[in-house]
């Protein structure tokens, strides 16, 4: 059964039409089912138009029901038929009424997501997830569990906001309201598909814990570009600093678009954001071990310890010289 409601229509509507992924359309209808997220990519888009095809279907079965002349739908879709709807013996071709989802679904080319640019789309496919295992089967780390972090392009932080104005205010229109904090965080939601195949391929379980860190940084090449206008609206936010390569940190950016009115956003960046030119790029998979970090600290603080008793020992005996 399908988490969506009757409310949740107008949503999928404008997002799928504007280019938002499946995962990425759950998250705005606050769809909180982990093992959701999990299915294939192709079958949640399949449900997706399923879904709205069935309330087409609805419209389309009202408007035979009615008593009276046919329905504007109805008539406008006899008067569109013209010359190439006709045989050669002026007859009107046959048109399939039912269309082939499946195969609509199955043939048809992936295009990248205008909100999260790829990551709940190719980035969490079996082919990624290999990679990863593939790094850090080969650091030789020994470890029984292990925990993900995940770091995510600034800009989709700006993207996510201008799909967020957009849908807030088509449920404003419907005396509906949504929080920026009720849709389901990007990196919680990828944490949740990629968490399973990851502890099948390793054969350890995930663990919030765990000493033994998997990093994975994604980047992206219109960063900059996407981010700029927030330095002019709001200067204050982005600050130079010697370790960092661009000003456009994401904590930085999440400040600019706290800070920034909605009107001056509009006016700078496009809503619903515009299909992206690129998709994102893993620019680094890396293991840590905290467990060898953590036992160095141990044995400075033993170290120190021992030190500390040492001078007071000393200390007592120059006091019992005298």
């Amino acid at each position: 059964m399908s988490p969506l409601t009757e409310k949740d229509r107008p949503i999928v509507q404008l997002l799928l039409g504007a280019g938002t992924c499946p995962r990425c359309i759950f998250r705005f209808c606050r769809v909180g089912s982990q093992t959701l997220y999990r299915h294939p990519y192709k079958e949640l888009m399949k449900n997706l138009k399923q879904f709205l095809k069935g309330n087409q279907e609805k419209e389309d079965t009202a408007c035979f029901d009615v008593d009276g002349p046919p329905c504007k739908r109805f008539r406008r879709g006899h008067a569109e038929e013209g010359p190439d709807d006709l045989n050669q013996n002026g007859v009107l071709s046959q048109i399939p009424l039912v269309n082939d989802d499946n195969a609509a679904v199955e043939n048809s080319a992936v295009d990248v997501c205008n909100v999260c640019l790829g990551i709940l789309q190719e980035f969490c496919e079996i082919d990624f997830v290999k990679k990863m295992c593939e790094k850090v089967n080969s650091s030789d780390y020994q470890f029984t569990s292990f925990v993900l972090s995940v770091s995510l392009p600034p800009q989709l932080s700006v993207r996510e906001h201008a799909a967020w104005l957009l849908v807030k205010q088509e449920m404003g229109k419907l005396g509906l309201s949504l929080a920026k904090d009720d849709i389901v965080q990007l990196k919680e939601a990828y944490k949740w598909i990629i968490h399973p195949q990851l502890s099948e391929e390793l054969s350890v379980p995930t663990d919030g814990k765990s000493l033994f860190e998997v990093s994975v940084v994604f980047g992206h090449p219109e960063t900059d570009e996407e981010c700029c206008f927030l330095a002019t609206v709001c200067p204050d936010c982005f600050k130079p600093a010697k370790n960092k390569q661009s000003v456009f940190t994401r904590m930085a950016v999440i400040k600019a678009l706290e800070k920034i009115k909605e009107e001056d956003f509009l006016k700078h960046f496009p809503c619903p954001p515009s299909p992206p030119k690129n998709l994102c790029v893993a620019l680094e998979i890396q293991c840590n071990n905290g467990a060898v970090f953590v036992a160095g600290k141990v044995i400075c603080l033993f170290l120190l310890l021992l030190l500390t008793i040492n001078v007071h020992f000393h200390k007592l005996e120059i006091c019992s010289a005298f």
